[in-house]
């Protein structure tokens, strides 16, 4: 039996994902725990691509089992992209990772219903499967949810720099996936869109298999020579620099202790029961800053919102540079400008 050519290229796809997720996974770095939701993401997705492939291609005369293959990875792949951004972003969920489950726990228990014969009858108009326009929807949502965390939080420094590349670039790519669903679904008539959704599929996992491959001194953890040689002698484990980071990121954004103009590097390893040196390897080796530039990122971020804040528009420009913890107009001014682009004027006027 002859094997289309996209149907070719979409199975070689999948196999290219599963074996990017082992590499990916296998890769020994100072921060094992984004590549482990990254290899989890991709298996995932793999998996779902590869079903996708074989039940247009009538593979196996598109057997039932492909087609619940590829609703049971559809249901995981959204909890996986939700567990995957929140690494990334170095932040804690407000909401348990459980409960983004459930979906897929309910869909398991579903199908458990069927084999041991508790649901006899289908219940989607008589169909066993869920409407495809019902988890494309629900697909999607996901997505944009992920997208809308991505851009509120864009300016917090990254768990990895190649992860939060990957992220951004994932999150496009799968609206571009859900509109090709999209379009199937309104022209399911048109021979021409027939494989739109599984070359669309294929073309995500390409697409990251290349950029893993260009960011993979970044994937491994690996730094810079001359940052290998500054710390080569640390005592500090990838493990404990993993906990010193969070633990970073979590007391910059819940107590803002930058708004503190005469906070110094000391006193927040002081504040966060660290060793200074290890707390300044953190910030230089695994967030690739510097103590100063942390600082201003936090003190722009936090003078964004409250520009944005239509309760404080009677305080000046210089009064929220203050506020936020600059010491003076200048400095406030060209950090300002530096980061964002724009000065706090203009941002003002663009966010009233």
């Amino acid at each position: 039996m002859s094997v289309p050519l996209t149907t070719l290229i979409g199975l070689l796809g999948a196999l290219q994902g599963l074996v990017l997720a082992g590499a990916v996974v296998s890769l020994k770095g100072a921060m094992p725990r984004p590549n482990r939701a990254l290899a989890l993401l991709l298996f995932v997705f793999s998996i779902s691509v590869g079903t996708i492939v074989a039940e247009h291609a009538n593979l196996w005369g598109a057997a039932r089992w492909l087609v619940v293959i590829e609703y049971t990875f559809s249901f995981l792949f959204p909890p996986a992209l939700w567990y995957y951004a929140n690494v990334v972003l170095g932040i804690h969920a407000r909401s348990s990772l459980a409960l983004h489950l459930l979906p897929f726990i309910g869909w398991i228990g579903y199908l458990l219903a069927i084999g041991l014969g508790g649901v006899t009858e289908g219940p989607f108009g008589g169909r066993w499967m869920p409407p495809i326009l019902l988890v494309v929807v629900y697909l999607a949502a996901y997505t944009v949810a992920v997208g809308v965390r991505v851009g509120r939080i864009k300016s917090r420094p990254k768990t990895l720099v190649s992860h939060g590349v990957v992220l951004r670039t994932l999150i496009v790519l799968l609206l571009l996936l859900h509109a090709a669903q999209g379009l199937r679904y309104l022209f399911r008539d048109v021979a021409a869109l027939a494989d739109i959704v599984p070359l669309t599929g294929t073309l995500i996992v390409y697409t990251l298999s290349v950029l893993a491959f260009r960011q993979s001194r970044l994937f491994a953890g690996v730094e810079p020579t001359s940052r290998q040689e500054k710390y080569e002698s640390s005592t500090l484990t990838p493990e404990q620099a993993a906990a010193i980071q969070q633990r970073l990121l979590d007391v910059m954004t819940q107590e803002k202790p930058f708004m503190n103009e005469n906070l110094n590097l000391a006193d927040l390893a002081a504040r966060l029961a660290v060793p200074r040196a290890h707390l300044s390897q953190v910030i230089n080796a695994n967030l690739e800053s510097s103590f100063p530039q942390l600082l201003n990122e936090y003190r722009v971020n936090e003078a964004l919102q409250l520009l944005a804040d239509a309760d404080l528009a009677h305080l000046t420009i210089e009064a929220i540079g203050y506020e936020v913890g600059f010491r003076s107009r200048s400095a406030f001014h060209s950090a300002f400008k530096r980061i964002t682009g724009e000065t706090p004027s203009q941002a003002r006027l663009r966010l009233s």
